[in-house]
């Protein structure tokens, strides 16, 4: 059995009580009872839970689904709702806050502890994927620097990173398109939505690709442009040794962003490897 140190968000006294009652005979721990969105914000900060449970209805200026937002964009804290209804609207915009479960009130203890240790188990499930993510791009960016290495003096620094560009392109088209593609769906995205919904949904499912494997990301949008900033590198040491590592993140974006079919291109400004202090790509739409 699972004991979560679990942030309660619920602005009604009496129900809240109820819950912490609950998890404590669970053999949780209540970090913390929040009665508004913006007090949420600031105990997951504080406590660092292992889950939160988020009334959706919350009085004050920011509900449960705006909270959650927030949370889920700085912090990598699996949320489960807690809601007396949902409308169709209400359950759109909670879906694209990824939540690891929904209970609807009012509920049984048996109910709640099943869907806590589900999202725990999913919660560590999903960052070991990432993990195994992480290490194999980086195990196959090895495998394809050494086994498409110039093997003459014929062949031109500019053919040789285009070549392995063109074979982790291909490795990406495997393994993330599936992932890209769900996501999409999952939003109601298709190709022939409107192109300013497409391009913020491949914004959103990009950054979070890139924040699994470690890499700290900022957008900025000027006029017809959009700049993606990383201010570190998970494979830095590898690409001061060798400039062809700066590669792993220029085929992911360029290749990825094909899958939009939105018109435009890609290009790397700047690397942290050769000492600038961010990594910088624009998107020119």
């Amino acid at each position: 059995m699972v004991n979560a140190r679990v942030l309660v968000v619920e602005d009604e006294s009496i129900v809240a009580m109820g819950i912490k009652h609950k998890l404590e005979n669970l053999g949780h721990k209540v970090v913390e009872m929040v009665p508004s969105g913006e007090k949420a914000v600031k105990a997951a900060e504080q406590h660092k839970p292992d889950i939160i449970l988020m009334d959706i209805v919350l009085k004050g200026d920011m509900d449960g689904i705006e909270a959650a937002q927030i949370i889920h964009d700085t912090l990598d804290i699996p949320i489960i709702y807690l809601t007396a209804y949902a409308d169709e609207e209400m359950l759109r915009r909670a879906r694209v806050t990824e939540p690891y479960g929904y209970i609807i009130k009012p509920f049984k203890t048996s109910e709640l502890n099943a869907n806590i240790e589900m999202a725990i188990y999913k919660h560590q499930y999903s960052l070991k994927e990432r993990d195994v993510i992480k290490k194999r791009i980086l195990a196959d960016f090895h495998d394809f620097i050494l086994r498409s290495m110039p093997t003459s003096s014929s062949q031109s620094e500019v053919e040789m990173r285009q070549l392995l560009l063109n074979i982790f392109a291909q490795r990406l088209e495997e393994d993330m398109r599936p992932g890209f593609e769900s996501k999409m769906s999952e939003l109601g995205i298709n190709y022939d939505s409107d192109p300013g919904d497409i391009l913020e949904a491949y914004m959103d499912w990009i950054t979070e690709l890139l924040s699994s494997l470690g890499i700290r990301v900022g957008i900025n949008s000027k006029t017809s442009r959009i700049y993606l900033e990383f201010d570190n590198c998970p494979w830095i040491n590898e690409s001061k040794q060798n400039p062809i590592f700066c590669l792993n993140c220029q085929a992911m974006l360029k290749r990825s962003f094909d899958w939009t079919n939105l018109e435009g291109d890609v290009k790397r400004k700047a690397t942290i490897a050769s000492g600038a202090p961010n990594c910088i790509f624009s998107f020119n739409l």
